[in-house]
């Protein structure tokens, strides 16, 4: 797979083959500057090597370049959700950048260090959530639909026919409510564990599988052998 298609983090050779033509298309985020300069830790050390639990403990001690570090590990894992979501880039960048407001403030409430990728992620599309609540009345108006659109997402690799076939992917999943299309490309498109998409829709893993069961079913129905 080349580096303009879609990572997936799990096998699903059911999924419809178009998905593995998307890009990856470049994030605009509020990265620090200085990406590529090392993050040292409060004693001179290098911190890529440790883990999530102890740059929570340190960021809940005041020391911030633990923050730093928490968003240089995590910023495209959120950015790429937020992307995979929403249309619009600045509505992408906008959610990403709220997402790690939102958790540095929090963070002293974070219980388990180690859940933090879970954590970002289920903040990232809480705030998906609230954007699409208040999009509903913009789009009665007549205002644009925020919704990620995949076959603008084609890797320029993607052939017509494959690009066809997003296509009647993003028709399908328009009309599938919100809670089941978010499950569905988180687990899919993002390529998400079933664990982090049951914590970032905050319900049970049982609940989950029965979201994508759905999902997976509506495409069924509507794309036949290509789902």
């Amino acid at each position: 797979m080349g580096a303009h298609f879609a990572q997936q983090s799990v096998s699903r050779p059911d999924l419809p083959a178009a998905l593995f033509f998307m890009r990856l298309a470049p994030t605009r985020t509020r990265r620090p500057a200085g990406r590529d300069v090392l993050v040292l830790d409060g004693r001179g050390g290098r911190s890529e090597h440790l883990s999530d639990g102890d740059l929570v403990r340190r960021a809940r001690a005041g020391e911030d370049w633990a923050l730093e570090m928490i968003y240089r590990r995590h910023v495209q894992l959120v950015a790429t959700t937020a992307q995979r979501l929403l249309r619009d880039p600045s509505e992408v960048e906008d959610a990403v950048h709220e997402t790690f407001l939102i958790a540095f403030e929090k963070i002293g409430q974070l219980i388990d260090g180690d859940a933090l990728r879970g954590w970002l992620v289920k903040i990232a599309v809480s705030r998906i959530h609230r954007r699409f609540r208040a999009w509903r009345f913009i789009a009665f108006l007549g205002g644009k639909d925020p919704t990620a659109i995949l076959e603008e997402q084609a890797s320029h690799d993607a052939s017509p026919e494959q690009r066809a076939e997003l296509a009647l992917i993003d028709q399908v999943l328009a009309r599938m409510p919100l809670r089941v299309r978010i499950a569905w490309v988180m687990r899919n498109v993002v390529g998400s564990q079933l664990e982090d998409v049951a914590t970032a829709c905050e319900c049970s893993l049982a609940t989950v599988k029965r979201r994508l069961a759905d999902a997976d079913e509506r495409m069924r129905a509507h794309l036949g052998d290509l789902a």
